[in-house]
Protein backbone atom coordinates (compact mmCIF):
# COMPACT_ATOMS: atom_id res chain seq x y z
CA UNK A 1 0.00 0.00 0.00
CA UNK A 2 1.37 3.11 -0.95
CA UNK A 3 1.85 5.90 2.08
CA UNK A 4 1.38 9.65 0.81
CA UNK A 5 1.33 12.72 3.30
CA UNK A 6 -1.53 14.53 3.44
CA UNK A 7 -1.72 18.34 3.72
CA UNK A 8 -4.16 17.96 7.11
CA UNK A 9 -1.11 16.23 8.43
CA UNK A 10 2.05 14.40 8.73
CA UNK A 11 2.97 10.73 8.89
CA UNK A 12 5.81 9.03 11.16
CA UNK A 13 6.95 6.32 9.85
CA UNK A 14 3.73 4.23 8.78
CA UNK A 15 1.41 6.42 10.67
CA UNK A 16 -0.15 9.63 9.70
CA UNK A 17 -0.53 12.35 13.02
CA UNK A 18 -3.77 14.14 12.53
CA UNK A 19 -4.17 17.85 13.36
CA UNK A 20 -6.55 16.45 16.09
CA UNK A 21 -3.30 15.16 17.54
CA UNK A 22 -1.33 18.18 16.76
CA UNK A 23 -4.03 20.19 18.45
CA UNK A 24 -3.89 17.63 21.29
CA UNK A 25 -0.33 17.43 22.21
CA UNK A 26 -0.05 21.36 21.85
CA UNK A 27 -2.55 21.99 24.44
CA UNK A 28 -0.51 19.06 27.38
CA UNK A 29 2.73 21.45 25.68
CA UNK A 30 1.26 24.87 26.34
CA UNK A 31 -0.66 23.89 29.76
CA UNK A 32 2.76 21.93 30.65
CA UNK A 33 4.42 25.59 30.18
CA UNK A 34 2.00 27.56 32.14
CA UNK A 35 1.99 25.19 35.60
CA UNK A 36 5.56 25.77 35.10
CA UNK A 37 5.38 29.62 35.36
CA UNK A 38 3.31 29.01 38.25
CA UNK A 39 5.81 26.63 39.65
CA UNK A 40 8.39 28.50 38.90
CA UNK A 41 7.59 31.70 40.79
CA UNK A 42 6.53 29.00 43.95
CA UNK A 43 9.81 27.79 43.94
CA UNK A 44 12.24 31.01 43.79
CA UNK A 45 10.95 31.83 47.35
CA UNK A 46 13.00 28.69 47.90
CA UNK A 47 15.86 29.20 45.65
CA UNK A 48 18.21 31.60 43.51
CA UNK A 49 17.14 31.70 40.24
CA UNK A 50 20.09 30.71 37.99
CA UNK A 51 20.46 27.60 40.52
CA UNK A 52 16.50 26.70 40.71
CA UNK A 53 17.57 27.08 36.59
CA UNK A 54 20.14 23.96 36.52
CA UNK A 55 19.11 22.15 39.17
CA UNK A 56 15.61 22.10 36.67
CA UNK A 57 17.12 21.22 33.53
CA UNK A 58 19.82 18.95 34.79
CA UNK A 59 16.87 16.78 36.41
CA UNK A 60 15.25 16.96 33.13
CA UNK A 61 18.08 16.26 30.80
CA UNK A 62 19.34 13.25 33.30
CA UNK A 63 15.91 11.85 33.44
CA UNK A 64 15.91 11.64 29.64
CA UNK A 65 19.21 9.86 29.32
CA UNK A 66 18.24 7.28 32.28
CA UNK A 67 15.05 6.62 30.40
CA UNK A 68 17.35 5.40 27.31
CA UNK A 69 18.99 3.15 29.72
CA UNK A 70 15.89 1.59 31.38
CA UNK A 71 15.04 0.41 27.38
CA UNK A 72 18.33 -0.11 26.11
CA UNK A 73 18.62 2.28 23.56
CA UNK A 74 21.55 4.47 22.62
CA UNK A 75 22.50 7.06 24.76
CA UNK A 76 24.48 9.14 22.08
CA UNK A 77 22.94 10.80 19.15
CA UNK A 78 24.77 9.88 15.93
CA UNK A 79 27.65 11.43 15.20
CA UNK A 80 26.64 14.52 13.09
CA UNK A 81 24.49 15.52 15.84
CA UNK A 82 27.18 15.40 18.65
CA UNK A 83 28.75 18.36 17.85
CA UNK A 84 25.82 20.40 18.19
CA UNK A 85 24.99 19.64 22.27
CA UNK A 86 26.86 22.23 23.32
CA UNK A 87 25.35 24.80 20.68
CA UNK A 88 22.29 23.92 21.43
CA UNK A 89 22.43 23.21 25.09
CA UNK A 90 23.47 27.06 25.62
CA UNK A 91 20.90 28.85 23.22
CA UNK A 92 17.87 25.96 24.06
CA UNK A 93 19.03 25.63 28.12
CA UNK A 94 21.59 28.50 29.24
CA UNK A 95 20.53 31.18 27.56
CA UNK A 96 16.61 30.28 27.62
CA UNK A 97 16.14 29.14 31.19
CA UNK A 98 18.43 31.48 32.67
CA UNK A 99 17.00 34.02 31.52
CA UNK A 100 13.67 32.59 31.91
CA UNK A 101 14.22 32.25 35.97
CA UNK A 102 16.06 35.90 35.90
CA UNK A 103 13.72 38.04 34.66
CA UNK A 104 10.85 37.97 37.75
CA UNK A 105 13.88 39.66 39.75
CA UNK A 106 13.96 42.54 37.38
CA UNK A 107 10.36 43.36 36.36
CA UNK A 108 6.91 42.43 36.85
CA UNK A 109 4.90 40.06 35.41
CA UNK A 110 3.35 42.40 32.42
CA UNK A 111 7.00 42.83 30.39
CA UNK A 112 7.99 39.45 31.03
CA UNK A 113 4.84 37.96 29.67
CA UNK A 114 4.35 40.15 26.61
CA UNK A 115 7.99 40.46 25.67
CA UNK A 116 8.39 36.51 27.26
CA UNK A 117 5.60 35.20 25.11
CA UNK A 118 6.58 36.92 21.69
CA UNK A 119 7.98 33.92 20.38
CA UNK A 120 5.37 33.05 17.62
CA UNK A 121 6.52 35.97 16.12
CA UNK A 122 10.41 35.55 16.13
CA UNK A 123 9.53 31.79 15.16
CA UNK A 124 7.46 32.82 11.96
CA UNK A 125 10.21 35.24 10.46
CA UNK A 126 12.96 32.62 11.46
CA UNK A 127 10.99 30.21 9.51
CA UNK A 128 10.41 32.30 6.83
CA UNK A 129 13.81 33.16 6.30
CA UNK A 130 15.79 29.49 7.37
CA UNK A 131 12.52 27.68 6.70
CA UNK A 132 11.04 28.49 3.28
CA UNK A 133 7.93 28.68 5.57
CA UNK A 134 5.64 30.65 4.26
CA UNK A 135 3.80 33.63 6.03
CA UNK A 136 0.37 33.50 5.02
CA UNK A 137 -2.69 36.11 5.46
CA UNK A 138 -4.23 33.52 8.14
CA UNK A 139 -1.23 33.09 9.63
CA UNK A 140 -0.65 36.76 9.93
CA UNK A 141 -3.79 37.71 11.03
CA UNK A 142 -3.73 35.20 13.73
CA UNK A 143 -0.51 36.73 15.18
CA UNK A 144 -1.11 40.11 15.60
CA UNK A 145 -4.66 39.00 17.11
CA UNK A 146 -2.47 36.87 19.06
CA UNK A 147 0.03 39.69 20.33
CA UNK A 148 -2.90 42.27 21.15
CA UNK A 149 -4.66 39.59 23.40
CA UNK A 150 -1.23 39.01 25.14
CA UNK A 151 -0.89 42.92 25.19
CA UNK A 152 -4.50 43.27 27.38
CA UNK A 153 -4.11 40.38 29.56
CA UNK A 154 -0.55 42.34 30.38
CA UNK A 155 -1.74 45.99 30.51
CA UNK A 156 -2.82 45.79 34.04
CA UNK A 157 0.95 44.32 35.30
CA UNK A 158 2.37 47.47 32.80
CA UNK A 159 1.44 49.80 35.58
CA UNK A 160 3.60 48.58 38.25
CA UNK A 161 6.98 47.85 36.57
CA UNK A 162 9.65 48.26 38.31
CA UNK A 163 12.74 50.54 38.02
CA UNK A 164 14.92 47.83 36.46
CA UNK A 165 12.09 47.03 33.82
CA UNK A 166 14.48 47.56 30.92
CA UNK A 167 16.81 45.00 32.64
CA UNK A 168 13.92 42.60 32.60
CA UNK A 169 13.13 43.03 29.47
CA UNK A 170 16.00 42.15 27.97
CA UNK A 171 15.94 39.32 29.60
CA UNK A 172 12.43 38.23 28.58
CA UNK A 173 13.41 38.83 25.56
CA UNK A 174 16.02 36.87 25.53
CA UNK A 175 14.11 33.77 26.51
CA UNK A 176 12.04 33.98 23.86
CA UNK A 177 14.36 35.00 21.21
CA UNK A 178 16.92 31.62 22.79
CA UNK A 179 13.37 29.30 22.59
CA UNK A 180 13.09 30.37 19.13
CA UNK A 181 16.38 29.92 17.42
CA UNK A 182 16.10 26.94 19.12
CA UNK A 183 13.02 25.93 17.54
CA UNK A 184 14.74 26.67 14.15
CA UNK A 185 18.02 25.18 14.56
CA UNK A 186 15.99 22.01 15.65
CA UNK A 187 14.32 21.78 12.61
CA UNK A 188 16.95 22.01 10.83
CA UNK A 189 19.53 19.69 12.72
CA UNK A 190 16.40 16.91 12.48
CA UNK A 191 16.93 14.73 14.83
CA UNK A 192 14.66 12.14 14.19
CA UNK A 193 15.26 9.26 16.45
CA UNK A 194 18.13 10.53 17.77
CA UNK A 195 15.50 12.67 19.37
CA UNK A 196 15.38 11.90 23.08
CA UNK A 197 19.42 11.52 23.68
CA UNK A 198 19.94 14.63 21.29
CA UNK A 199 17.59 16.60 23.95
CA UNK A 200 18.82 15.13 27.64
CA UNK A 201 22.59 16.31 26.30
CA UNK A 202 21.78 19.74 25.40
CA UNK A 203 19.91 19.94 28.65
CA UNK A 204 22.92 18.47 30.52
CA UNK A 205 25.34 20.70 28.78
CA UNK A 206 23.37 23.63 29.25
CA UNK A 207 22.70 23.06 33.20
CA UNK A 208 26.58 22.81 33.57
CA UNK A 209 26.91 27.11 32.91
CA UNK A 210 24.34 27.45 35.12
CA UNK A 211 25.09 25.82 37.89
CA UNK A 212 28.37 27.18 37.30
CA UNK A 213 26.77 30.67 37.02
CA UNK A 214 25.04 30.00 40.08
CA UNK A 215 28.49 29.21 42.38
CA UNK A 216 30.26 32.58 41.26
CA UNK A 217 27.43 35.05 41.31
CA UNK A 218 24.59 33.95 43.78
CA UNK A 219 27.02 32.38 46.84
CA UNK A 220 25.47 34.59 49.37
CA UNK A 221 22.46 32.71 48.46
CA UNK A 222 21.17 29.88 49.94
CA UNK A 223 18.40 27.36 49.12
CA UNK A 224 15.88 26.48 51.97
CA UNK A 225 15.46 22.38 50.80
CA UNK A 226 12.35 21.33 51.80
CA UNK A 227 9.59 18.93 50.64
CA UNK A 228 7.60 21.36 48.48
CA UNK A 229 10.71 22.62 46.59
CA UNK A 230 12.29 18.92 45.74
CA UNK A 231 8.04 18.52 44.40
CA UNK A 232 8.77 21.72 42.62
CA UNK A 233 12.09 20.66 40.85
CA UNK A 234 11.12 17.13 39.83
CA UNK A 235 7.83 18.30 38.24
CA UNK A 236 9.69 21.35 36.24
CA UNK A 237 12.46 18.55 35.82
CA UNK A 238 10.12 15.63 34.38
CA UNK A 239 7.35 17.36 33.01
CA UNK A 240 8.02 20.87 32.31
CA UNK A 241 11.16 20.11 30.61
CA UNK A 242 12.05 16.72 29.78
CA UNK A 243 8.16 15.44 28.78
CA UNK A 244 7.26 19.32 27.33
CA UNK A 245 10.65 20.03 25.26
CA UNK A 246 10.43 16.13 23.24
CA UNK A 247 6.91 16.93 22.63
CA UNK A 248 7.75 20.19 21.23
CA UNK A 249 10.76 19.28 19.47
CA UNK A 250 8.90 16.13 18.05
CA UNK A 251 6.24 18.07 16.59
CA UNK A 252 9.09 20.42 15.31
CA UNK A 253 10.37 18.32 12.76
CA UNK A 254 7.20 17.21 11.29
CA UNK A 255 5.32 20.29 11.42
CA UNK A 256 5.44 24.05 10.20
CA UNK A 257 6.82 25.50 12.72
CA UNK A 258 5.03 28.95 12.13
CA UNK A 259 1.85 27.14 12.62
CA UNK A 260 2.51 25.49 15.64
CA UNK A 261 3.94 28.45 17.19
CA UNK A 262 0.61 30.01 17.23
CA UNK A 263 -0.55 27.52 19.93
CA UNK A 264 2.08 29.65 22.31
CA UNK A 265 -0.05 32.02 22.56
CA UNK A 266 -1.71 29.92 24.98
CA UNK A 267 0.60 29.85 27.37
CA UNK A 268 -0.46 33.58 29.67
CA UNK A 269 -4.26 32.28 29.20
CA UNK A 270 -3.83 28.68 30.57
CA UNK A 271 -1.80 30.94 33.33
CA UNK A 272 -4.26 32.85 34.23
CA UNK A 273 -7.11 30.49 34.28
CA UNK A 274 -5.25 28.32 36.61
CA UNK A 275 -4.45 31.33 38.72
CA UNK A 276 -8.11 31.83 38.50
CA UNK A 277 -9.40 28.55 39.13
CA UNK A 278 -6.78 26.91 41.51
CA UNK A 279 -6.00 29.55 43.63
CA UNK A 280 -8.72 32.23 43.48
CA UNK A 281 -7.30 35.31 41.63
CA UNK A 282 -9.95 37.74 40.30
CA UNK A 283 -10.05 38.15 36.56
CA UNK A 284 -9.90 41.88 35.01
CA UNK A 285 -12.22 42.72 31.74
CA UNK A 286 -8.72 43.34 29.82
CA UNK A 287 -7.83 40.27 30.44
CA UNK A 288 -11.06 38.72 29.58
CA UNK A 289 -10.82 40.07 26.75
CA UNK A 290 -7.67 39.40 25.91
CA UNK A 291 -8.26 35.47 26.52
CA UNK A 292 -11.12 35.75 23.77
CA UNK A 293 -9.09 37.44 21.66
CA UNK A 294 -6.13 34.65 21.77
CA UNK A 295 -8.68 31.73 22.06
CA UNK A 296 -10.31 33.18 19.00
CA UNK A 297 -6.71 33.96 17.32
CA UNK A 298 -6.24 29.77 17.44
CA UNK A 299 -9.35 29.08 16.52
CA UNK A 300 -8.69 31.00 13.22
CA UNK A 301 -5.31 29.12 12.40
CA UNK A 302 -7.18 25.65 13.58
CA UNK A 303 -10.15 25.75 11.62
CA UNK A 304 -7.85 26.81 8.92
CA UNK A 305 -5.84 23.89 9.49
CA UNK A 306 -8.44 21.99 10.00
CA UNK A 307 -11.87 23.09 7.67
CA UNK A 308 -9.78 24.86 4.24
CA UNK A 309 -7.04 21.71 3.89
CA UNK A 310 -9.76 19.53 4.13
CA UNK A 311 -12.23 21.09 1.80
CA UNK A 312 -9.12 21.30 -0.44
CA UNK A 313 -8.79 17.92 -0.89
CA UNK A 314 -12.42 16.97 -1.67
Amino acid sequence: MEIRQIKTGFFYKDRILSPYSVFGLMLIYTIAAALCYTAIKAGLKFSPPIYFAGLRTLIGGSSLILLLIVLRKPILPRRDLIKWIIPVGLISTTITFGFMFSSPEFTGAGIASVLGNSQPLTIIILAAIFLNEKITLIKMVALISGMVGIVLISIEAFMGEETNAFIGAMLATGTSSGAAITAVMLKRLKPAGDLISFTGWQLIAGSIPLLAGSFFFESQSTVAWSGVFWGLVIFLGLIGTALAEIIWFWLLQKYDAGKLSLYLFLIPVFGLLIAFFVFGETLQILEIIGIIIVISAIGLSVINEFGLNRFKEH
